[in-house]
């Protein structure tokens, strides 16, 4: 009986972990911006997670009563630590890079490790909590130990007693599933149960608060190992949203307007709103006085950061969470709206620069493309190495700690490469504005740092914080390659003929959350997604300056400039659509949160779709438009592992 009652103690400890870490979890995580309420606790979700804990811990519990006393004590301690790891790590996670991690992921975890120095500086109070069951359990197994208590003599004294045990842990566990509702119309692409978001996770924030931590680590794990549990889709789906896209769209004044102009893009690392100051980086602010500049545009964070914002810039696709990478996972697929395929039907020339390696990402291969009908389509591709800015040594340094080039070297060593052929699409991707925003970590940050302390000081702003003050260091060195570009342009009589097209690729993470409110006067700060929105700008001594207030984010601008422009794009082929067209654009975010002009629906502020025109939805709407969004975000997962555009423009 004595035993009985061990294990008894044992899967109460247990029981008590798991649902303190997930409150622990609710409170640092997932409801730290709409702010944690015990009233959440009494709901069927949360007895749903206390149903799953039960049949958790019965497992480890049937697994641990396989062994002697003293292992016992040992995997005590040993599971509470994995515990603890996991739901501390998923913290850490979503803190640093505004997501949480997958299975998927975890083969790139050797360059997550050089972000690793991020930790100290994102700790806070609540995170320490995590070890309280811990030191717990390492108390209670040397009080064990000490004999002052008695909980590990648990060994099984028959055969039939881990039998039992083990069809008493997948009976709860199967009984728990099954009270997750499975009910969707089969004739409504659009609907969803709760059911498809515990198998797929489509929704990770959502599926945690729902299910629990340790159960999204579980299902992670199964879609890793079998991928074919989850229902697949056919062309058929493909079909149906090309269908219900939007096509071309004429719209006066926008349409043509560019057409046979040259184009250069520029995604500027970390450029945020509050990074355009008529002193702190005049030349930019300068431009933005003669340019048409887009105040409502968005560039959601998604799982691989500058990368996945490229890709969807570039090919007007989402990047797929399933995935450690997209650029790398789809690399040989077939992308025939991309802007450089589109250029080159009017014999535009396309190239691509970067100044930093391809340590973490293959944009050298990518970029041009392996073949002629893979990736996105460049005719050249110059990352540092080919434009003479580094060393062996250069990037060995680059990859352990961060060497940022200049941006200004960059454009000078870059722009003689355009001006010898007759029209060009030049992609610009800087690097100088990434993180850390602190002087040891960042060379050109430090080096400008005198000039910007300087500024701030005769302007009065000389108590803003320190990594802000850094990170406008960082960026006065991108300023002076914008001035020198706008020179360079001038010189060689390509300033009228020349789209300057610039906008960042997120919103500046390496700064606090808390900071960036404080600091920044143009964000609204009303609804928390709207961090994510940066700078966009077009320029070119055609346009008469404005500010436009279209809705748009960063998968948008192909289909954008391709009308601007006068491409050949398929409208109803690509996730993105046109700002100026008269669909409704939403703003889709890496965790299915989303923004339109009427509404949005915020995962971090609790699954809530909240009206900004007074509109009422009801349930079913509502679970309409989420379906929608989760229907785009499956289908174009499906083009993407398909290949589909190879199957149905270049297979026979």
């Amino acid at each position: 009986m004595e035993k009985y009652k061990s294990t008894l103690i044992i899967l109460g400890i247990l029981v008590g972990t798991i649902l303190f870490l997930e409150i622990t979890f609710r409170i640092n995580a997932l409801d730290r911006e709409a702010g944690f309420s015990f009233a959440s606790l009494f709901t069927m979700d949360f007895l749903r997670k206390i149903l799953f804990t039960l049949s958790y811990a019965m497992f480890i519990v049937a697994f641990i009563k396989i062994f002697k006393q003293k292992t016992v004590k040992w995997l005590i301690v040993v599971f509470h630590a994995m515990l603890v790891a996991l739901y501390f790590s998923q913290d850490i996670y979503k803190a640093i890079s505004n997501n949480f991690y997958s299975v998927a992921f975890s083969g790139d975890l050797a360059a997550g490790f050089t972000f690793f120095y991020r930790l100290p500086q994102t700790l806070r109070l609540g995170h320490f909590v995590y070890l309280l069951p811990f030191i717990l359990a390492v108390v209670l197994v040397w009080l064990d130990h000490k004999g002052k208590i008695a909980i590990t003599d648990v060994r099984y004294t028959s055969y039939k007693q881990p039998v039992f045990y083990s069809v008493l842990a997948v009976l709860m566990l199967f009984i728990t599933v099954q009270t997750i509702s499975d009910d969707h119309d089969e004739d409504d692409y659009f609907s969803f149960s709760d059911y498809d978001l515990y198998v797929e996770l489509s929704m990770p924030e959502t599926a945690m608060r729902k299910y629990g931590v340790v159960t999204y680590a579980r299902i992670d794990l199964q879609n890793a190992l079998m991928p074919n549990r989850i229902e697949t889709l056919t062309d058929q789906h493909a079909e149906t949203l090309f269908d219900i896209n939007p096509e071309y769209e004429y719209v006066e004044g926008i349409s043509g307007i560019f057409e046979g102009k040259n184009l250069i893009m520029i995604m500027a690392e970390a450029l945020d709103t509050y990074a355009i100051h008529p002193e702190l980086t005049p030349n930019l602010y300068a431009l933005v006085e003669e340019s048409w500049y887009f105040d409502n545009f968005y560039a959601p964070l998604y799982y691989r950061n500058t990368a996945d914002t490229e890709f969807m810039v570039q090919t007007s696709f989402y990047p797929n969470r399933t995935n450690q990478l997209s650029m790398s996972a789809y690399i040989d697929n077939y992308f025939p709206y991309t802007f450089p395929r589109l250029f080159d039907e009017y014999n535009y020339t396309s190239l691509a620069f970067h100044n930093f390696s391809d340590h973490f990402y293959p944009r050298a291969e990518f970029h041009p493309g392996r073949t002629a009908n893979s990736g996105l389509g460049f005719h050249e591709y110059f990352g540092p190495d080919r434009l003479g800015m580094v060393t062996p040594s250069d990037e060995e340094r680059e990859a352990s700690g961060h060497y940022w080039h200049s941006d200004l070297e960059m454009f000078e060593r870059s722009l003689p490469y355009l001006f010898n052929e007759d029209q060009f699409y030049a992609y610009f991707l800087t690097v100088v504005g990434h993180l850390p925003y602190e002087g040891g970590r960042h060379d050109i940050a430090l080096q400008y740092y005198p000039v910007i302390d300087e500024i701030l000081t005769d302007i009065g702003l000389e108590d803003i914080p320190e990594p802000i003050k850094y990170y406008h260091a960082a960026h006065w060195d991108f300023d002076l390659a914008i001035g020198y570009l706008l020179d360079t342009l001038e010189e060689n009589n390509l300033r009228d003929d020349t789209v300057i097209v610039i906008f960042g690729d997120h919103y500046a993470y390496g700064l606090d959350a808390d900071m960036i409110w404080e600091y920044d006067t143009v964000k609204d700060d009303s609804i928390p997604l709207n961090i994510h929105n940066v700078p966009f700008i077009i320029a070119n001594p055609s346009l008469e300056p404005k500010t436009i207030n279209n809705l748009f984010s960063s998968v948008d601008i192909l289909p954008t400039l391709a009308n601007m422009f006068n491409l050949s794009l398929d409208y109803s082929k690509v996730m993105g659509n046109d700002a100026f067209n008269s669909v409704m654009n939403t703003v889709i975010f890496s965790n299915v949160s989303f923004l339109t002009e009427a509404y949005y629906y915020s995962v971090d502020s609790g699954d809530s779709l909240v009206s900004r025109i007074g509109e009422t939805l009801d349930y079913k709407q509502e679970r309409s438009l989420v379906g929608e969004v989760l229907f785009r975000n499956r289908v174009n997962n499906y083009i993407l592992d398909e290949d589909y555009f190879r199957k149905l423009y270049l297979d026979d």
